[in-house]
């Protein structure tokens, strides 16, 4: 129901809490039939949260913990046993 971190292969510590861009969007469809959120919904937080390696031009990435906490600040009845 939330965002999932980088697999430990991908991961030195496999605790990154950055993914891609890619891995965030192929997550959407998997929340949205967890939540119902809709995935609109869904991809602009992502689009909203991006950043970047090197500023403006490095590879794009976001932060799952900041997904996250917006998801259960926004949706608190969703999230409720979480907090």
């Amino acid at each position: 129901m939330l965002f999932h971190p980088r697999n430990a292969t991908d991961s030195a510590s496999g605790v990154d809490p950055d993914i891609t861009l890619q891995d965030a969007y192929s997550q959407i469809p998997r929340i949205h039939n967890s939540t119902g959120i809709p995935t609109n919904i869904l991809t602009q937080i992502v689009n909203a949260n991006v950043e970047r390696t090197m500023w403006v031009v490095g590879d794009p990435y976001v932060n799952v913990l900041n997904l996250n906490l917006i998801l259960i600040n926004d949706y608190p009845s969703i999230y409720k046993s979480f907090g």
